[in-house]
């Protein structure tokens, strides 16, 4: 006997003791109404206190146990089954939130959509010696939860006396952290190469490479992009330039400072109100009042 339970339990079942309603009209019209959810629960249907009620006992193959009482309003029995199963749907959609299992750690920890960003700013280097240079940066890239991958154009320009140095450096690295609050904070290598022009009595140019190992902090409100980086610049090789009088050398370690502005992309979107005006009409009928 309790293996018959057990396994009405599991598949379901409506079970009416009352001649208010229909036992089968009431499993059709619920199987209708609630689909695959009413599976899970068997539903016993007995007679009220008055003779237009019944009270239901549903219980969920979980164990839960709902006890409900509905007064049917309808004339005819096949009307009056259909009203108690859209009532029984109703309370099992109520049901539902509980009857949802919370995502698996595999859902939760899924790979978001990268944050784009833009930014413009400005660098400074300095070493011993300390022959200062500095320029302009344009730099970008995509931010997922603890990784990014940086492109980076730079200005150079450093000057003694009449000996001057211009160029441009670019490169792509990675970054990798984490958020701190608004904040996100991690670390930055971003390998680069530059071409110099030398300008003195004569003119020269020359390539050589640099890397840049910084800490990165990154401000992220209303769409805007905040952005300050501090570290090392490593070159490889030194770079010495000779003039007629000057000579300007850039260490192979040399400290190095960045700001940067800039903005999302895409750009952050706000949520727009609902536009006020009418809402379509619609008619649908009132499921027979409950009493618990």
């Amino acid at each position: 006997m309790s293996l018959v339970l057990a396994l009405v339990l599991w598949l379901g079942d409506v079970r009416v003791r009352s001649d208010v309603v229909d036992d089968e009209a009431t499993r059709r019209a619920l199987t209708v109404r609630a689909g695959a959810s009413a599976d899970a629960w068997s539903i016993d249907v007995d007679d009220g206190s008055a003779p237009s009620e019944v009270r239901a006992t549903l219980r969920h193959r979980g164990g839960r146990e709902v006890q409900r009482s509905f007064v049917l309003a309808s004339a005819t029995t096949e009307e009056r089954s259909r009203e108690l199963a859209a009532a029984l749907a109703l309370v099992i959609e109520q049901q539902a939130p509980i009857d949802t299992a919370p995502p698996t750690a595999s859902l939760q920890t899924a790979v978001r959509d990268p944050i784009g960003w833009l930014a413009v700013g400005a660098r400074l280097g300095a070493g011993r010696p300390a022959d200062v240079d500095g320029g302009a940066t344009l730099r970008g890239g995509a931010r997922w939860r603890y990784v990014q991958v940086v492109g980076s154009w730079a200005s150079v320009h450093s000057r003694r006396d009449r000996l001057a140095v211009d160029g441009v450096r670019v490169g792509g690295g990675a970054a990798f952290g984490g958020s701190v609050g608004p904040w996100w904070i991690g670390g930055q290598v971003l390998p680069q190469l530059q071409w110099l022009f030398v300008r003195d009595r004569g003119r020269a140019r020359g390539v050589t490479a640099t890397t840049e190992l910084a800490a990165l902090a990154q401000l992220r409100t209303h769409g805007v992009w905040l952005g300050l980086r501090a570290g090392l610049e490593l070159a490889t090789p030194p770079v010495r330039l000779l003039g007629a009088d000057d000579a300007l050398r850039f260490g192979r370690a040399r400290f190095v400072l960045g700001v940067e502005i800039g903005l999302q992309l895409p750009p952050e979107r706000r949520a727009s109100k609902a536009p006020r005006g009418r809402r379509s009409a619609a008619w649908t009928p009132a499921p027979p009042r409950s009493r618990t």
